[in-house]
């Protein structure tokens, strides 16, 4: 077996999209991707298509590997490799390409999220050196809408940069990459912000008729006092009659916020991982 690994600059991002769809289609969530899905990510996630990869095995193009860099830090932020060459040792050979480069960029590690239920990737991650730092989980639902509390500051919209300030100072150590203060800091319309109090949140479109959180946090001396389910009942309140859903990025310790403000948990998860490279 021969092995070649261009970039997604080299190889193109619409073919490269093609694969990812293709790898994807199957998977627990399937996901479809195309070239203005890679520009997003790159935008927000620091995607970096020079040293994204493509695995070619004997000439044909077989998965890809996205990678996002901050600082001495590279992420995984996506690999799929298509259906008929799983099991051939693509993946194996992909990460090993993706850390030997990293180890010469000469950066001091590597993170990624995985779904827990996907054990032969993880598996794979632990193979090549990967740690748990802790499970990620999600919530989702169509809360009842409570009345509005007339006790509590209604919710102030803010910019999505003064959050990612605010998450800086009070967020929990190591947040996952799509919830850490530089991924809040390239949130944008219609993605809007709020702050009530000591607890602020950012969500996705709320013409939606689905909205997503996308980050959630209160001032670390508030904690414990249910100022984030408030906000969020407030939030219900607002925009009624919305299906909710915080993805499997949140660290499971912020569950209980959901929870308390009527979501449910879903059935996914996923481990945040790191290894070290130096």
């Amino acid at each position: 077996m021969t092995f070649a690994f261009p970039s997604l600059l080299e190889f193109g991002l619409e073919p490269a999209a093609l694969i990812l769809t293709r790898g994807f289609s199957d998977y627990f969530v399937p996901i479809q991707s195309s070239p203005a899905v890679l520009a997003h990510m790159a935008r927000v996630d620091g995607v970096d298509f020079a040293t994204s990869r493509v695995a070619v095995l004997d000439g044909r193009a077989v998965g890809v590997a996205l990678i996002a860099r901050r600082g001495w830090t590279s992420r995984l932020a996506g690999m799929a490799i298509v259906p008929e060459a799983r099991r051939h040792g693509v993946g194996r050979a992909l990460m090993a390409q993706l850390l030997d480069e990293a180890r010469a960029r000469q950066e001091r590690a590597m993170v990624l999220e995985v779904i827990e239920q996907n054990a032969p990737a993880v598996h794979l991650y632990e193979r090549c050196g990967f740690q748990k730092i802790r499970r990620l989980t999600g919530h989702a639902g169509r809360p009842a809408t409570p009345p509005a509390d007339e006790a509590l500051p209604p919710p102030v919209e803010i910019d999505p940069r003064e959050l990612a300030a605010f998450v800086s100072g009070h967020g929990l150590r190591d947040l996952p990459w799509q919830i850490a203060p530089e991924a809040i800091a390239h949130a944008g319309p219609p993605a809007l912000a709020y702050r009530a109090g000591p607890s602020a949140v950012l969500i996705t479109d709320p013409a939606a008729p689905t909205i997503g959180i996308r980050a959630l946090v209160t001032a670390t001396e508030a904690r414990g006092q249910g100022h984030s389910r408030a906000l969020l009942r407030a939030l219900f309140s607002r925009l009624p009659g919305k299906e909710w859903r915080a993805s499997a990025i949140f660290p499971e310790e912020m569950g209980g916020a959901f929870t308390a403000a009527g979501l449910e948990r879903t059935p996914l998860s996923q481990w945040q991982m790191i290894l070290p490279l130096v």
